[in-house]
């Protein structure tokens, strides 16, 4: 155990400063993306769980896919009409 310590201790002075540097940022960087990609795949689960908890109609759907009818007839006739002005302005002088 002494000789493995000796060893990485021998390794670590012919590096250099930079180099030790850089393997440890490359290091912790990919212990971060594990750390994210791991609490990601977790969430993903959880949406599992949602659809679980939820049970199906008689036809076979979820609450959210029963109502799926968008047709012109449903929009009343004193609706709004909706403008996206969300985006970037361009070729205006706004």
């Amino acid at each position: 155990m002494a000789e493995l310590g000796q060893l990485i201790l021998e390794v670590i002075k012919n590096l250099g400063m930079r180099k030790l540097i850089l393997i440890l940022f490359i290091t912790v960087t990919f212990i971060t993306f594990l750390k994210q990609r791991l609490k990601k795949h977790r969430s993903y689960d959880e949406l599992d769980a949602v659809e679980d908890s939820y049970q199906k109609d008689e036809n076979g759907l979820y609450p959210w896919e029963a109502d799926t009818d968008d047709s012109p007839q449903r929009i009343p006739k004193d609706a709004k009409k909706y403008i996206h002005n969300a985006g970037p302005k361009r070729g205006r002088w706004s």
